[in-house]
């Protein structure tokens, strides 16, 4: 006991990864499809604008959904990849959050980020469901 995969049921930790793939695509909508409707409708710019705020609050929400379904992922099936994947997608995305870039770089560098991270709960949730035996579940 003790450990985070005990935390979590199976059913939990795929529920976990769900959420933050689902996470990671509502930041790549917002990413894409926000500034794309702004630059076609310049009279929807009132209604789309969000606080600049949102960006630093979505990040810190990714960060404890993503690290509890990567690591009790990774007490399951002992892949590495998803937490490379999953730290490297966390970060661009934290740095287009508060690195304070041009909007089209810090656009692409969210939707990266928001694409590895998306990737990651994908490869988490596909290893997990493979492992098989008595001891992993």
């Amino acid at each position: 006991m003790g450990r985070v995969r005990d935390l979590l049921t199976a059913a939990q930790r795929s529920t976990a990864d769900k959420a933050a793939i689902g996470l990671s695509f509502a930041c790549l909508v917002h990413c894409l499809v926000v500034p794309v409707a702004v630059a076609v409708m310049p009279a929807a710019s009132g209604l789309a604008g969000l606080p600049e705020g949102l960006h630093l609050l979505s990040f810190l929400v990714a960060v404890p959904i993503s690290a509890l379904a990567i690591v009790a992922g990774y007490r399951r099936h002992c892949a590495v990849l998803s937490g490379v994947l999953a730290g490297f997608g966390l970060a661009l995305i934290g740095t287009g959050a508060v690195a304070g870039l041009d909007v089209l770089v810090e656009t692409s560098v969210t939707v990266a980020g928001s694409l590895a991270l998306a990737a990651a709960h994908v490869r988490n949730s596909r290893t997990g469901a493979r492992v098989a035996g008595p001891n992993r579940a």
